[in-house]
């Protein structure tokens, strides 16, 4: 069978991405100029000469044409950051308008785990906490979305349709591609599209707004009949050139939100390993009578987030996503052009149990992931309690106890006190439970346990975080695996506290940053310093730019976690370029060191990053 190049399908789609992008800021910037131009010549910028006789056109006030364009840019701009506001508190806002029910991480229900399951497995893939997903009860269609602002704080919406009538490969397929999404940054720039686009919309409403007070005051003004009767004009021609901007605007968006998408699958093969999932999934929308529709009243303002078509167009070119015949044909080329239906999907207690053995070991074109493997190989009983509530808090609490009698004691003393003896004893279990678990496969537990643990009220969130560095400092020395934990567990934790934090300094101290994150990891994953020289040197090549390394006294983990911040909010294609270095680091000596790897899984979970396929030379 031909197989798709997704990696060449990746750059074609993030190309045609950037024009689209550039064409729709000059759309924005053609728009603001005109819009003050006839500001500006109903204010008096544009009048006829003071003699007729002498000129045959119009005289440009470019002061006041300047002006006018300031006021509009400066009214846009509120419009934009009014909506930017709105949808700052994350992913969950937008779920919720949909009509999605959250599902409890530990539901028992058999169509809520096998859809639990699957995400779970996706998002250790991906190299990401595991998102809270939201069922969508009342849509047969085949469906689903992604929401947020980055992979802290994303979460995943399915349709009960996509849930009962794909199968578990499918289904992955279809995760995958949402998951695909967040990782490639979509959904911040959606809400920044959604954003201008509601500026654009001002300019209409302005231009209404004038119409309806110059109508309001018509009687006032009958008796002076001067130039305040041009704000009817003033009115109706801000509304059509408001009108044309929306109009293009989402033109644009459309054939944005197409290319985004036609990124999402490709990216989906690379994830799954397997184009039929995805294939097939797309093949099951076309073969179904409620194909991808969305009943919701908010769905058209959010269609352009969904799997699959959501709302129907009159226009080819006011659709969100690319007709589903030119989707699978990419993905698989040999595909005959007919759709064909599952057979009934099983519901039945019996395969849940089926599900779930699935997710304990995963299908074949899974299992080359190294995430998934290690999500594999953990005990049944531990991931349910990464699933629980409590029990969430009580095995984040358990993965960082000491290995030595007294010192654990303390620790435990110190989660009854803050947290109650119950859960001091239930931490106490999970420290027995996990001690034939390495440090690999300790590490993607916290990823497991997010779903639960984002479900705890603000104030035990900030505690647990509180507890838990408390109990990391109990010895009085910090260890690269005890500043990995809290590392991700406090930044799973503020992303969910505070939503679309920003950094300053991300562009300036670029250069600057990769060079300190490939010092720690050259210095941390070698013997000797001749050897970290030369990782280092051949990260360098990789990442294509002349990096210094620093010297090993002014290495921290404190510095590294405010270089992460930074990186954390660079473009999708440099992290790549940074992860691809990252890798080269930790291979130059032919083999990852277990060091090697909880680092790197770190630096690269923190920046929201997917690890590829890891050798296993070296693991524990």
């Amino acid at each position: 069978m031909s197989q798709m190049n997704f990696f060449e399908h990746q750059d074609i789609a993030r190309r045609n991405t950037r024009l689209l992008i550039i064409l729709f800021l000059v759309a924005v910037a053609i728009l603001v100029v005109l819009t003050g131009a006839v500001v500006a010549f109903f204010a008096g910028g544009m009048n006829s000469a003071t003699q007729p006789a002498q000129t045959t056109g119009f005289v440009f006030h470019w002061d006041i044409i300047l002006a006018a364009c300031g006021v509009v840019v400066s009214a846009i701009s509120l419009a934009v950051l009014y909506k930017w506001a709105v949808l700052r508190p994350g992913g969950k806002v937008v779920a919720e308008k949909l009509g999605g029910r959250r599902l409890e991480p530990n539901s028992s229900d058999p169509l809520e785990r096998k859809v639990l399951h699957v995400v779970e497995e996706m998002a250790i893939a991906a190299n990401m906490p595991v998102p809270p997903v939201y069922l969508l009860e009342q849509e047969p269609g085949i469906n689903a979305f992604a929401a947020g602002y980055s992979p802290k704080d994303a979460v995943i919406g399915v349709t009960r349709g996509c849930v009962e009538q794909l199968t578990r490969n499918q289904l992955q397929g279809v995760i995958a591609h949402e998951i695909a999404h967040i990782l490639n940054g979509d959904m911040r720039m959606n809400i920044r599209i959604m954003a201008i686009l509601n500026g654009i919309l001002f300019i209409s409403h302005a231009g209404y707004l004038v119409l309806r007070t110059s109508a309001f005051g018509a009687a006032s003004r009958r008796s002076n009949n001067n130039a305040r009767n041009a704000l009817p004009f003033l009115g109706i021609a801000l509304l059509i050139i408001g009108a044309i901007g929306v109009l293009f605007g989402n033109i644009i968006k459309a054939a944005v939100s197409r290319q985004r998408e036609y990124l999402a699958d490709a990216s989906a093969v690379q994830f799954t390993r397997d184009p039929e999932s995805i294939g097939g999934a797309l093949q099951q929308i076309g073969a179904l009578q409620a194909g991808s529709q969305i009943e919701n009243k908010n769905a058209s303002e959010a269609s352009h987030l969904f799997f699959g078509q959501a709302i129907s167009k009159w226009a080819s070119i006011f659709a969100t996503h690319p007709p589903l015949e030119s989707r699978i044909k990419r993905v698989l080329p040999s595909w005959d052009g007919t759709f064909k239906a599952n057979s009934p999907q099983p519901t039945t207690a019996t395969s849940t149990e089926s599900s779930a053995a699935s997710s304990a070991a995963p299908a074949s074109p899974q299992e080359k992931l190294t995430q998934l493997a290690i999500l594999a190989s953990l005990p049944e009983a531990t991931r349910t309690e990464a699933r629980e509530q409590v029990g969430s808090e009580a095995l984040t609490l358990a993965l960082i106890l000491c290995d030595e009698a007294g010192a654990r004691q303390q620790q435990l003393s110190l989660i009854e006190k803050a947290h109650g003896a119950t859960l001091a004893e239930r931490a106490a279990r999970n420290y027995t439970d996990i001690q034939a678990l390495s440090t690999e496969q300790r590490l993607p537990l916290i990823e497991l346990a997010m779903p639960a643990i984002k479900g705890l009220a603000a104030e035990q969130k900030v505690l647990l975080l509180t507890t838990l560095k408390a109990l990391r400092d109990v010895d009085q020395q910090v260890s690269l695996y005890e500043w990995c934990l809290t590392e991700l567990v406090e930044r799973y934790i503020q992303a969910d506290l505070h939503p679309n934090k920003r950094v300053s300094g991300v562009r300036m101290k670029a250069q600057s940053d990769a060079e300190y994150s490939l010092s720690i990891l050259a210095h941390y994953g070698h013997d000797n310093e001749q050897q970290a020289q030369q990782a280092f040197a051949a990260a360098a090549s990789v990442y294509g730019t002349t990096l210094q390394p620093y010297r090993q006294d002014t290495l921290s983990f404190g510095n590294l976690a405010d270089a992460l911040d930074r990186i954390d909010q660079w473009d999708v294609r440099q992290k790549e370029r940074l992860v691809q270095a990252w890798l080269a680091c930790v291979t130059s000596d032919g083999a990852i060191s277990p060091v090697e790897r909880k680092l790197l899984f770190t630096l690269a979970t923190c920046i929201g990053q997917p690890l590829p396929e890891l050798p296993e030379n070296g693991s524990s």
